[in-house]
C-alpha cells in the first residue's frame, strides 16, 4: 500500500538540512540543530539564504530541465540517445517514474524539487527580519533574494502545471489536502514577490552584478528582467488585463508594464554587447558576473572535483530511512561531484562514429581525455602532432538533441549576414593542423589547412582551425547544387547534406515531414564501399550541433569532460529587446526597429542585417529562435503565444502526431496524485489552450487528458 504522504507540503523536512553535499555559495546550515538558534548567527542566515539558490541547478544546465523547456517545439528533435524520447514526442503520461535514467521527463522530481525550494525561501522570508546579528542592508538583501527566487521557482511551476498549490508560509506540518490556485493568481502573486524583491534591493542599493552579494546572487536588475519575462508571460498566455488578484495589476496593461521593465533594464542594468557574438559564449567569458550580456544566472564553480556543484538530497527517504536522490537527469554526475550538462546535450558522434575517419584515435579524431590522448600520429608522415587544444571543445558526441529543419534553415537564412548562424551552429568537425594526408579514406584531407593562431584570431576559439574532416552541408544532395557539392567534396572529406545524396540527416527537406535518418548505409553511392556501413552515419547520430554550450577554451584539467563548470545564463540583454518588441507588437509600437537594433549589433561587420517588411508574431518567434535556442525558454514562448500545436505540426514530425490541446500544460506527477486525501474528478475545459479555471475549488484534480 502506498503511504500517502503529499509531496509539496512535507518540503518543510528540508527546512535543517537542505545543503545535503552541497556548500553552494558557502552555504552553512546545520542538520541537528533548531532553526531558532541556527537562523539567529549570520552565518546561519546567510547558509539559508544561499540555500535558496542550490535547487536551480537542478533546472538550468541540466539535461531534464532542458528536455522540459526546449524538446518538443519547432526548433530540436531528440537524437539516438536521447534520455526523454518519449517527452520530446507527447507520449507523455503522469506516471511517476521516480528517476528511470533511460526515459524519464522527471515530472515527479521536480515537482518535488521545486516545492522544496518554495519551502527554502519562505524560511528565509521567515527568518531574516528575526535576526540581530545582521544589518538592515543584510536584511534588505537577503529579502530581496529569497522574494526573487520564490518568484523564480513559481514562474516555471505555473508555465508548466497551470494552477498549483501556492504556499507563501513556512511548512509546518502535513497537509494532505492541497488545492490548486488559478494560474492568473500564482502570477499575480509572483509579481507581488517581485516587486517587494526591486524594493527590498533599492533599499539596500544592490542593483548590478558588481554589487552582488555573491557569485550568482540576485540584484535590482535580475528581479526587472524576471518580472518583464513574467508580465510577458501573463499578457500573451492569459490576456493583458489578466491579472485582478494583485490590485496594483488589476485593469493595467501587461504588455505596457512589461515593456517597461525591459526598457530600464537595457537602459540601466549595466549589461552591455559584445561586438563578436561568439564572445557572449566563450568560456573565458562564461562566468556571469564577468559575461558583460548577462544579467543573471545560476552559478556553478570552477572546481568540477568535490560536491560544491552539487544540488540537495531529496526530502524523500528509502525503506532504510536513507535519503534519496534526484535523478542524474537532474544530477548529471550525482552527489559526489557536479556541473553543468549543457556541454553534452547538442553533440553528435563525431570522434566515434561511422568507421571512414579510421576511429577514434587512429587516423583523424580521438577524444581528449588526459595527456596520452593529447597527441596523434600522423599516419602518413609518422609525425606527433598535439591536438588537445583542437579536439576537447567538440565535447562527447552523447546525441541526445539536435536542430530541426526549420531551425537549421532559419539560421543558415542569415550566414551571409548575422554572426549568430557562425556562432550557434557547429556545421563542421575540423582535422587538426598537422594531420593532413592521415586519412586513408579521404586522402585529399587537410589540402586547405587553417593555422590554430589565424582561427583563434578571427573567432576567438579554434573552431575553424585545421581543414574539415566532416560537413554538414545546407543543401538537398539531390539537387544540382548539392551534386557539385558532393563532386567537390569526394576525397576531401565526408559531406552530409540536409537531405538527399549519399548520407543525408533528415528524411525530407519537407519541414513539417522530416525526420532524422536512422539506417545505415550499406555501399556507398559516392565511393562504391561500405565505409558508411553503421547507424553511427545516420542523422539521428552525425549531425549540425549548437556550439555556444561548448567549452570552447580547452582546460587541461578537464579535457573533453563530463560536466563543465559553465555558468548557465537565465536572464541576457538580448532577450530584453525582444521582450520589448513583442510588447510593441500587441500595443502598435514599432517592433520592427527594435527587432533590427538587435539584429544590427548581430551583423557580420560591413554587411546590412536588418530586416525588411511587416512584423507579426512568426517574425518575434523566430527571432527568438535564432537569438534563444537551446536557453531553456523555446517550449515556454510556444505555450504562451498560443503557437504550440501549430508550430509543432509545421516543423516537428517526431512530435506532431501525438500533440494535442491538453499539451498545454504538463501533467500533475502520479505520485503527487496518490498522495493527497482531496482528490476529485474536475472536467475542466481548455479555450485556446488556456485551462478555463478561475476560481478555487476545494479538490485536488489532475489536468484534463491525463
Amino acid at each position: 500500500m502506498k503511504k500517502v504522504f503529499s509531496i509539496l507540503l512535507a518540503a518543510s523536512a528540508l527546512t535543517l538540512s537542505v545543503t545535503s553535499c552541497s556548500d553552494f555559495l558557502e552555504e552553512d546550515n546545520k542538520v541537528g540543530v533548531t532553526a531558532d538558534l541556527t537562523y539567529s548567527t549570520s552565518t546561519g542566515i546567510t547558509g539559508l539564504v544561499n540555500s535558496c539558490y542550490s535547487f536551480a541547478r537542478g533546472w538550468w544546465g541540466k539535461e531534464a530541465g532542458l528536455g522540459l523547456s526546449e524538446m518538443g517545439t519547432d526548433i530540436f528533435y531528440y537524437g539516438y540517445d536521447s534520455k526523454q524520447k518519449s517527452l520530446s514526442s507527447y507520449n507523455l503520461t503522469a506516471t511517476s517514474l521516480n528517476g528511470n535514467t533511460s526515459d524519464d521527463a522527471c515530472l515527479d522530481h521536480y515537482w518535488e524539487l521545486f516545492y522544496c525550494a518554495v519551502d527554502v525561501c519562505n524560511n528565509a522570508i521567515y527568518y531574516v527580519p528575526l535576526n540581530t546579528n545582521i544589518d538592515d542592508a543584510k536584511k534588505n538583501t537577503y529579502l530581496g533574494e529569497a522574494h526573487f527566487m520564490r518568484a523564480l521557482y513559481y514562474s516555471q511551476m505555473v508555465a508548466l502545471w497551470g494552477p498549483i498549490p501556492y504556499n507563501a508560509e513556512r511548512i509546518l506540518e502535513v497537509d494532505t489536502s492541497p488545492v490548486r490556485i488559478p494560474e492568473a493568481e500564482v502570477l499575480g502573486n509572483v509579481l507581488s514577490d517581485l516587486d517587494k524583491a526591486l524594493s527590498y534591493f533599492a533599499e539596500a542599493g544592490v542593483y548590478t552584478k558588481a554589487q552582488a552579494t555573491a557569485d550568482g546572487h540576485a540584484t535590482y536588475y535580475a528581479a526587472q528582467a524576471l518580472k518583464a519575462r513574467v508580465l510577458l508571460f501573463a499578457a500573451s498566455w492569459l490576456g493583458e488585463t489578466s491579472i485582478s488578484s494583485n490590485a496594483d495589476y488589476a485593469g493595467k496593461n501587461l504588455y505596457t508594464l512589461a515593456q517597461t521593465a525591459a526598457d530600464d533594464v537595457i537602459a540601466n542594468s549595466g549589461a552591455s554587447f559584445y561586438s563578436r557574438y561568439a564572445d557572449t559564449w566563450s568560456l573565458a567569458n562564461e562566468e556571469i558576473k564577468d559575461n558583460n550580456e548577462a544579467i543573471w544566472g545560476v552559478y556553478y564553480d570552477n572546481n568540477l572535483t568535490t560536491t560544491v556543484n552539487c544540488i540537495p538530497y531529496r526530502y524523500r527517504t528509502d525503506s532504510d530511512g536513507e535519503t534519496l536522490e534526484y535523478s542524474s537527469l537532474i544530477t548529471r554526475t550525482g552527489y559526489t561531484r557536479g556541473g553543468s550538462a549543457m556541454s553534452l546535450m547538442f553533440v553528435s558522434m563525431w570522434n566515434n562514429g561511422a568507421n571512414d575517419l579510421g576511429g577514434d584515435n587512429k587516423e583523424v579524431f580521438v577524444r581528449v581525455l588526459g595527456e596520452s590522448t593529447s597527441y596523434m600520429t600522423n599516419t602518413k608522415t609518422g609525425e606527433k602532432i598535439y591536438v588537445a587544444p583542437y579536439y576537447s571543445p567538440y565535447g562527447r558526441g552523447f546525441t541526445r538533441y539536435l536542430p530541426s529543419l526549420y531551425l537549421w534553415n532559419l539560421l543558415e537564412g542569415g550566414r551571409a549576414t548575422d554572426q549568430r548562424t557562425e556562432g550557434t551552429l557547429l556545421t563542421h568537425y575540423n582535422m587538426a593542423d598537422g594531420l593532413t594526408g592521415s586519412a586513408t579514406n579521404y586522402p585529399n584531407m587537410g589540402q586547405f589547412s587553417m593555422s590554430p593562431d589565424a582561427a583563434y584570431a578571427k573567432d576567438g576559439n579554434y573552431f575553424n582551425a585545421g581543414d574539415t574532416a566532416i560537413y554538414y552541408c545546407p543543401m538537398d544532395g539531390n539537387s544540382a547544387e548539392g551534386q557539385a557539392m558532393q563532386a567537390w567534396a569526394k576525397n576531401r572529406y565526408r559531406i552530409q547534406f540536409m537531405a538527399g545524396g549519399d548520407i543525408p540527416v533528415y528524411s525530407s527537406m519537407d519541414p513539417a515531414t522530416a525526420l532524422p535518418t536512422e539506417a545505415t548505409k550499406a555501399v556507398s553511392d559516392v565511393y562504391g564501399d561500405n565505409r558508411y556501413n553503421s547507424y553511427k552515419i545516420a542523422g539521428w547520430c552525425s549531425y549540425p550541433g549548437i556550439k555556444k554550450f561548448l567549452d570552447d577554451v580547452y582546460e587541461s584539467a578537464y579535457p573533453t569532460h563530463d560536466i563543465s563548470h559553465r555558468d548557465a545564463v537565465v536572464f541576457r540583454l538580448a532577450e530584453m529587446y525582444l521582450i520589448k518588441a513583442e510588447c510593441q507588437l500587441a500595443t502598435g509600437g514599432d517592433a520592427l526597429t527594435t527587432i533590427n537594433q538587435l539584429r544590427s549589433v548581430r551583423a557580420i561587420e560591413g554587411q546590412d542585417n536588418t530586416l525588411k517588411g511587416s512584423c507579426d508574431i512568426n517574425t518575434i518567434l523566430d527571432e527568438r529562435a535564432i537569438e534563444l535556442c537551446g536557453e531553456q525558454q523555446r517550449w515556454f514562448d510556444l505555450k504562451r503565444t498560443h503557437t504550440l500545436l501549430s508550430r509543432v505540426k509545421a516543423y516537428n514530425a517526431q512530435a506532431s502526431t501525438n500533440i494535442a490541446e491538453k499539451h498545454y500544460y504538463r501533467p500533475i506527477p502520479e505520485v503527487q496524485m496518490e498522495a493527497v486525501t482531496n482528490l476529485v474528478s474536475t472536467s475542466v475545459s481548455q479555450s485556446n489552450g488556456v485551462l478555463q479555471y478561475n476560481a478555487v475549488t476545494d479538490g485536488f484534480w489532475q489536468n484534463p487528458g491525463y
